[in-house]
C-alpha cells in the first residue's frame, strides 16, 4: 500500500508522483490541479491539453494521478507551496545547488516570475559560498542568467573564464546534458584557450629568438658576429629550467593547461630567469639588460588586461528581458 500524499491543498484533486519511482527520493503530493495550472502555462497545456496527464473522462480526483519522475521532489515541493500560498514555509536559505535546482524547475514551467519576492534573499544567502569555493560558479551562472542578474552574471561569467581550471568547465559542457545558458561555457572555454595560448606563445617567440643562427638578429644586446653565445645558453637555461619545474617545458598545447587562467599567470609572473651579468668586473658589458623576464611579465600583463568578455550581446539582451520581468 502506497503512503498518503503530502497534502498541500487537502481539497486537491490532483495527485502528483515526484521523483523515480522506488527510491528514497519518491514523493506523492495532493495538489490543486486549477492553482498549478494558473501559475504555470505548461502545467495549464498538461493538465488542461490533449496530453496524457489530462484528467481522464469520468475519472474522479482520487483517479487522477500525473507521474513526474524527472522533477527534484524539493524544488518541486517549494514551487507548489508558493502556488498555494503556503509562504511561511517557503525556506529564506537556498543552497546554491538547491537554488540551482529550483531555477532550472520553475524555468521549465515558465514560472520562475514566481520567486520574486524571495529572490534577494536566497541570492544573498550564497554569496559568502560562492566567494569561497570555484566549484559551484557554473551553477550560479545560470542562477543569475534565469533570475536576469546582469552585474552577476558578468561577473560570474569572468570568474568562470579566469579562475576555472579545465576539469571544471568540461564537466558543464554541452555534452554533460546539465542546464546552462546558451552558448557561454563553449565561448568560455574558447577564450581560456586563446588567452593560454596566448601566453605559450610569448615564450615561445622568447626561445625561437634565442636559437637563432649567428647570421641572423641575436638577443643578446652585446653580442658580436659569431661571438659566444654566453649570454643566450644562460638566459635559455634558465628558463627551460624554471618552466620544467613549473611543468609547462616542453610547451604544452593550450587544451591539455588544466590549470586556470590566473594561476598560469601567476606561475608564470613569478619565473626566476638568471642571467650572466657582468662577465668580470672589469667588463663593459651587463648582460642583465638581456634578461627578457620584464620584456615577459609586460607581455603577459598585456594579455591578461585584453582578455576579452565571455559575455555576448545576445546574452546581454537575455539578461535585460529577464531582469524586466523579475522586478520586484
Amino acid at each position: 500500500m502506497s503512503d498518503p500524499p503530502i497534502e498541500f491543498d487537502r481539497r486537491g484533486d490532483l495527485r502528483l508522483n515526484v521523483g523515480p519511482p522506488d527510491t528514497i527520493n519518491h514523493n506523492s503530493f495532493l495538489v490543486c490541479s486549477h492553482t498549478l495550472a494558473r501559475i504555470s502555462p505548461v502545467f495549464d497545456r498538461m493538465l488542461y491539453g490533449s496530453f496524457a496527464e489530462a484528467k481522464p473522462v469520468g475519472a474522479s480526483s482520487e483517479d487522477w494521478v500525473v507521474d513526474l519522475p524527472a522533477d527534484d521532489p524539493v524544488s518541486l515541493a517549494i514551487f507548489i507551496r508558493i502556488a498555494h500560498g503556503h509562504f511561511s514555509e517557503v525556506p529564506t536559505i537556498l543552497t546554491i545547488d538547491g537554488l540551482y535546482a529550483l531555477t532550472t524547475l520553475t524555468h521549465y514551467y515558465d514560472a520562475t516570475q514566481v520567486l520574486i519576492p524571495w529572490i534577494n534573499t536566497w541570492l544573498t544567502s550564497v554569496e559568502d559560498i560562492l566567494r569561497d569555493s570555484n566549484d559551484l560558479m557554473p551553477k550560479f551562472l545560470w542562477i543569475t542568467w534565469e533570475l536576469g542578474r546582469k552585474a552577476m552574471f558578468r561577473t560570474t561569467a569572468r570568474r568562470l573564464l579566469t579562475e576555472a581550471p579545465a576539469s571544471l568547465l568540461e564537466c558543464y559542457s554541452p555534452s554533460q546534458g546539465l542546464q546552462m545558458p546558451p552558448n557561454i561555457i563553449e565561448r568560455i572555454m574558447e577564450i581560456r584557450i586563446q588567452t593560454i595560448q596566448a601566453f605559450l606563445d610569448i615564450f615561445q617567440d622568447i626561445v625561437d629568438k634565442l636559437l637563432v643562427v649567428d647570421e641572423n638578429p641575436r638577443w643578446c644586446r652585446h653580442a658580436s658576429f659569431m661571438g659566444h653565445h654566453r649570454c643566450e645558453s644562460m638566459i635559455l637555461g634558465s628558463m627551460t629550467f624554471c618552466l620544467a619545474r613549473a611543468g609547462l617545458w616542453p610547451l604544452p598545447e593550450a587544451a591539455e593547461v588544466e590549470e586556470s587562467v590566473v594561476e598560469l599567470y601567476t606561475k608564470l609572473m613569478n619565473l626566476v630567469i638568471h642571467d650572466i651579468g657582468r662577465p668580470s668586473q672589469k667588463s663593459a658589458e651587463d648582460h642583465s639588460q638581456c634578461n627578457p623576464m620584464r620584456h615577459l611579465m609586460e607581455q603577459i600583463k598585456r594579455v591578461i588586461n585584453e582578455i576579452a568578455d565571455p559575455v555576448t550581446d545576445a546574452h546581454w539582451r537575455h539578461l535585460e528581458i529577464q531582469e524586466k520581468k523579475l522586478s520586484p
